[in-house]
């Protein structure tokens, strides 16, 4: 894999994800990173581990519901990230002062 053509992947699962291709492989930064951008770790990637990884992984909820995503720029990987800041992964911390689904405080 080279790096010759890096994109910037953002990724709104809490703890990263792991890239994978062939023995190469990649950690995206999560929400837990100490830079967030509408929720998203951004993280750069080269091109074709993410082409490779990404047409593998295409059915899957978090790239179809915009979870984890890549763009060509930080620039324009930033702004998709505050655009997507509304999209939720399932994973967000209970609100406690919410009661919905039954979650209540003692």
């Amino acid at each position: 894999m080279t790096i010759a053509n890096p994109v910037t992947v953002g990724c709104k699962l809490p703890n990263g994800l792991v890239l994978r291709s062939g023995e190469h492989k990649v950690v995206l930064s999560g929400a837990n990173s100490s830079r967030v951008i509408g929720g998203y770790g951004l993280t750069s990637v080269p091109s074709d581990l993410w082409e490779d990884w990404a047409k593998r992984h295409a059915d899957t909820p978090f790239i179809k519901k915009r979870i984890v995503f890549a763009q060509a720029t930080p620039a324009k990987a930033e702004g998709q990230a505050k655009e997507q800041e509304s999209v939720r992964t399932g994973l967000e911390p209970l609100d406690p002062d919410n009661e919905k689904g039954g979650v209540s405080k003692l």
